[in-house]
Order: C-alpha cells, then structure tokens, then sequence
C-alpha cells in the first residue's frame, strides 16, 4: 500500500460548546491526524475526531462515535466514508483545528 493523496482540512470554534465538521470522503484506507494549531481566551480547548462512518470489506457501514471531548482520539486509521472533526472550548475560548488525511491504495 502506498499514500495517493494527501489533504488538509482547518477550521475553527469558539465559546463554551463543540463545534464539528462533516468531510465526507472516498472509501478507501485513509489515515486522519487532527492536531489543535492555536487557541485564544482563557480556558480549556481540544481537537480531535468525535466520530466516523467505518466501511466494513463486507456488511452495512457502521457508525462509530467517540463520545465526549476526553476520548476523542486525536489520530486514525481506517476504511471510512465520513468524519467528523471536533474541538471543544470553554468560555470564551476559541480554538482552530487542522486535519490532514492521506488516502491509501
């Protein structure tokens, strides 16, 4: 197997709440790195992946979410046909995200 492609998506969120993305993608193997690139305001902030659509080789996709903001796992690996990318912020925190994916073959 050897990388295909390599892209990167960035967004931000703020106030005290979670704030998602939805990037839906082929359904090859695709690795997912989430890092949390740079906050602003006093409190707590973190970036990862809250949830994804798995592709199994044989059966119906299954859904598979992480739950709360402490177990979002900040990497992945996996056949999948959708993520969601999350950060989590508290008061007036703003926090931006960066995800980049490399497509397998």
């Amino acid at each position: 197997m050897s990388v295909t492609q390599i892209v990167a998506h960035w967004f931000q969120g703020s106030g005290n709440q979670y704030s998602t993305i939805d990037i839906n993608v082929a359904s090859i193997p695709v690795f997912v790195t989430t890092v949390l690139h740079g906050t602003a305001g006093q409190g707590t902030s973190y970036a990862g992946i809250r949830s994804y659509r798995r592709r199994p080789p044989s059966g119906p996709d299954q859904d598979v979410d992480f739950g709360g903001w402490t177990t979002w796992p900040p990497a992945l690996f996996d056949r999948m046909t959708r993520i969601t990318l999350g950060t989590a912020t508290t008061g007036n925190q703003t926090a931006w995200l960066l995800g980049r994916f490399d497509f397998w073959e």
